[in-house]
């Protein structure tokens, strides 16, 4: 004959169980649930593809962009490779896409800058600003305020200037440290070096920087020199530059 105590303790340790077990099932996590994870390739493609801005700085952060595309591309192949187990492919396509166009962008202004912007610290002329007064033959005052000269303070007061032309063709095509500087091609290819001075620049390059001849337009800066007394049928400026593009 059964014990009622005992019984009833039984179903009560039963009960205990009972809930345990259910308590333990709320814990544990479903097997079905659908978790996938972030893959890094996909974050650091963007973080990359921002950074990627840096190019509008210098050509030298072109890396950023290009290391946004490759981690970019990478990390959506492992992603299409395996849809169930891993995200990211939104995230993965928006780095590859910003750094492409940051790097599109920033090339393009780069080289904007360097072939018709004027460096920084130099001031731009042109040779109808050099040319003098068909009258008398004076240097434009302008030019003259350009030149080194003492303020009346007795400060030396010192502008660096910036020109395009042409390299007069010499016999000599290449090591050239020093060149003559004209304003066309056509003055280049007459020899009109002797019609007017003042529409010649004389160039001496600085250190030991060395160029060759070239038919297309050069870009030079630095200091310009004026000699109001020249010689007859002599330049009356010279540039030592120390910017040749």
């Amino acid at each position: 004959m059964d014990d009622p105590e005992i019984k009833r303790r039984k179903g009560e340790f039963d009960d205990a169980l009972k809930g345990y077990y259910q308590d333990h099932d709320e814990v544990l996590p479903d097997e079905n649930t659908d978790y996938r994870s972030l893959t890094a390739e996909s974050v650091g493609s963007l973080i990359l593809g921002f950074l990627s801005a840096l190019t509008f700085v210098s050509t030298l952060f072109v890396i950023f962009p290009i290391m946004g595309i490759v981690l970019g591309i990478t990390a959506i192949r492992k992603i299409l490779r395996a849809t169930q187990e891993l995200e990211g492919l939104g995230i993965a396509s928006v780095g590859v896409v910003l750094s492409a166009l940051m790097a599109i962008a920033g090339m393009t202004y780069q080289v904007y800058m360097m072939q018709y912007e004027v460096p920084l610290g130099y001031v731009e002329i042109t040779f109808s600003d050099l040319l003098a007064d068909p009258k008398t033959g004076r240097i434009p005052e302008q030019i003259l305020a350009l030149a080194p000269h003492l303020d009346e303070q007795g400060n030396l007061l010192e502008t660096r200037v910036f020109i395009e032309g042409y390299m007069y063709h010499t016999r000599q095509m290449t090591d050239n440290r020093s060149f003559m500087l004209v304003p066309s091609v056509e003055q280049d290819a007459f020899g009109a070096l002797t019609r007017n001075p003042t529409q010649m620049l004389e160039v001496t390059l600085s250190g030991d920087r060395r160029v060759s001849y070239r038919s297309s337009p050069v870009k030079v800066g630095g200091t310009l020199i004026v000699n109001p007394n020249h010689a007859a049928g002599a330049t009356p400026y010279s540039l030592k530059a120390d910017f040749f593009r």
